[in-house]
């Protein structure tokens, strides 16, 4: 069964969605270009192409109210280098709690790349000791007017037995996380108190 632990994306990305949709469309469709870079670490790389343009995508992922909107029924956005990301995905979290996910803002170029770091998970994380070790990169290139590529990669994964475990874990869980931010513009914001995503 997969957690719903999703890193950020973003994602940041890091609490997997468990979410199925039919009938995928051309433009839905997960394209995995993970690479090994050149210092042979691992590069964990996931696309998708969503029907929206870079400031709806910008405020998804910058705001608290954007986040809301596909990712988790409670968060915290302080977008700035330093900031955090805080989410819970208990519909009766509260922020400041000490299972929360949160995630230290990087770096930005604003409309075109995030980048982000956990600092914190819940305590059923598998080597929470590796997310030390990684960061995760979101990029936004727009392809038209209402179409952007929105990619996330996780870098600097290691040949170990732990690395491993946590790139299998984001391997399926990032995927997913796409998937959900997908849906948001094609079916409109989540209710969270009907959606089974949020748990109490």
């Amino acid at each position: 069964m997969i957690s719903k632990y999703r890193l950020a994306v973003c994602v940041v990305l890091g609490v997997v969605l468990c979410v199925s949709f039919a009938g995928r469309s051309a433009a839905q469709e997960i394209k995995n270009t993970s690479y090994v870079a050149p210092d042979k670490t691992r590069v964990l790389q996931h696309s998708i192409v969503v029907p929206a343009t870079r400031q709806q995508l910008w405020e998804a992922f910058t705001t608290t109210e954007g986040v809301k909107t596909w990712a988790v029924p409670v968060a915290s956005i302080d977008f700035r280098v330093g900031g955090i990301w805080e989410t819970s995905y208990s519909r009766t979290g509260s922020i400041g709690a000490p299972g929360n996910i949160k995630n230290k803002f990087l770096s930005y170029v604003p409309l075109r790349m995030i980048a982000m770091q956990a600092i914190n998970a819940p305590p059923t994380f598998q080597h929470p000791e590796v997310l030390a070790e990684i960061f995760s990169v979101v990029e936004f290139e727009e392809l038209g007017p209402q179409s952007v590529r929105v990619t996330s990669s996780m870098v600097g994964f290691k040949n170990t037995e732990a690395h491993d475990v946590v790139y299998r874990f984001f391997d399926s869980g990032n995927a997913a996380t796409l998937r959900s931010l997908y849906q948001r513009f094609v079916s409109g914001p989540v209710d969270w108190t009907r959606s089974q995503l949020g748990r109490d």
